[in-house]
């Protein structure tokens, strides 16, 4: 089996989306990841496999995802750096898993950045900070709120 390699699906509309990812699927033999609401109705497919199982399965996806709403973009990644592969990881964190598994993992949240602690914040509906207060809160005091949520979620 060749390198893992990453491919990422950018379309308007969840339609759009869920049209790309059966076709990628059936494409290529490749793994999906959960797919990301960005926001203003984007929509991101990403999953992971074989580099030319990859680069098939998003030219398939992207051809799909045109034809049936608005294709914003796509891309593969060949050899993605870890960062990278940390930072698709991270972003498939769902609002019922905790961030925090223990005081170790404390130290954890201060490598994340200030972005991505906010869409951890916002994932998480029994969360204290809404809206524009998510949007103002410095680095500290998001790691504060997750914290918090998860020794809530502890209990």
């Amino acid at each position: 089996m060749g390198q893992e390699s990453v491919g990422l699906i950018e379309t308007r509309g969840l339609v759009g989306a869920v049209g790309a990812a059966d076709a990628a699927v059936k494409a290529g033999d490749i793994s999906l990841l959960p797919f990301e609401l960005i926001g203003g109705g984007l929509v991101s497919v990403k999953f992971c496999g074989d580099v030319a199982a990859v680069k098939v399965a998003v030219q398939a996806g992207a051809k799909a995802a045109q034809d049936i709403s608005e294709l914003v973009s796509h891309n593969v990644i060949p050899a993605p750096d870890v960062a990278i592969s940390h930072l698709l990881a991270s972003s498939s964190i769902t609002a019922e898993e905790p961030i925090v598994e223990d005081e170790e993992s404390n130290q954890n949240l201060d490598d994340f950045s200030v972005t991505q602690l906010r869409q951890f914040v916002r994932e998480r509906s029994d969360s204290q900070l809404k809206g524009r207060h998510i949007s103002r809160a410095n680095k500290q005091t998001l790691i504060d709120e997750l914290q918090r949520l998860n020794n809530k979620s502890k209990e």
